[in-house]
């Protein structure tokens, strides 16, 4: 995701008029996670939480409902009430990915209602600072050499990390395995041991350690390169055309929720995200603010299912 077009987008949707000053909630406001806390999407809330707070005057508590790859949180923002108290983060894999990967989620996405993006998370392959790859060529060209050999590793199936070792075979012609641990976290304990071969992970997660010199970067899944990793190539321009793999999460409401309350809630999440202090704080986690209107998020969302779902039909990877 081009940042010059998400600060563009920011500064676009700051020079709009004021809407739906009207509407303020009389109880306090539950903020459904749909991941545990310590990972980007916790940070990036707890970062947004004030702000959202102080805009709509009661107290913003914010519910960590892990579990089911996101699905136990998306469904119980859909089960709420949509009068406004109740507003949720969801990310890309649980909207677009889940309903390839779960026959029975608990919700249907239509159930939800979008609002806008939170952030776009940068992706970068690394390799252990053990492998002897340099470049994505030789990454590939050693996968193409012993198909099935090549390992990498993900925080779970249909997690980001996975989608990137989907679309990295599917573009590059290349047979590597999936090998998934429980949540990025242990992923990158695994690759800083040398226990698979290569992997893709947010950047906030892996920037230390290649500084440290204990994994090497050889391409991020952005379509421009990352301002912390200038010498790192994307992905197109180590030579697999079209590659790009967003890993987002957005604001969603229930179904149902009234125009003018989807309104204000998007006008508040939106000049938070236009906040310096927010854009500082997320940079320091490798998160990108990616502020939207209801329509270009579910935009995304559809956009994301239509490449996602067949690819994963393609891979083999049967629905549970």
């Amino acid at each position: 995701m081009n940042r010059r077009l998400l600060l563009a987008g920011a500064a676009g949707l700051l020079a709009r008029p004021v809407l739906a000053q009207g509407w303020a909630p009389t109880r306090p406001v539950s903020l459904v996670l749909s991941f545990p806390p310590g990972g980007a999407s916790d940070a990036a809330v707890r970062i947004l939480q004030p702000h959202l707070q102080a805009a709509l005057g009661q107290p913003v508590v914010v519910d960590n409902r892990a579990g089911a790859g996101g699905n136990l949180g998306a469904q119980a923002v859909a089960r709420a009430v949509p009068d406004g108290t109740t507003i949720g983060s969801a990310n890309m894999g649980t909207l677009a990915v889940n309903p390839a990967l779960v026959r029975n989620m608990g919700f249907e996405t239509a159930e939800l209602s979008p609002i806008s993006m939170i952030f776009n998370a940068t992706n970068v392959l690394y390799v252990p600072a053990s492998r002897p790859w340099r470049s994505v060529a030789e990454l590939v060209a050693a996968a193409k050499a012993r198909p099935e050999a090549i390992t990498y590793g993900t925080g779970g199936v249909g997690s980001p990390g996975h989608l990137c070792g989907i679309l990295f075979d599917h573009l590059a012609g290349t047979k590597t395995v999936a090998v998934p641990y429980r949540g990025g976290g242990p992923q990158i304990l695994a690759a800083v041991a040398a226990e698979h071969d290569f992997g893709f992970s947010p950047l906030g997660t892996v920037l230390t350690h290649f500084q440290a010199g204990t994994l090497r970067p050889l391409g991020v899944a952005t379509r421009t390169r990352a301002a912390e990793l200038p010498e790192v190539p994307t992905m197109e321009q180590a030579g697999l055309a079209t590659y790009e793999v967003l890993n987002w999460d957005g604001v969603i409401v229930p179904r149902g929720t009234p125009a003018p309350i989807r309104a204000r809630i998007g006008q508040v999440v939106r000049a938070a995200l236009a906040d310096p202090q927010v854009a500082t704080e997320f940079g320091r986690r490798g998160l990108v603010p990616w502020p939207t209107t209801e329509e270009a998020m579910a935009a995304q969302l559809a956009s994301d299912a239509a490449k996602w779902q067949p690819l994963i039909r393609a891979a083999g990877i049967e629905p549970s």
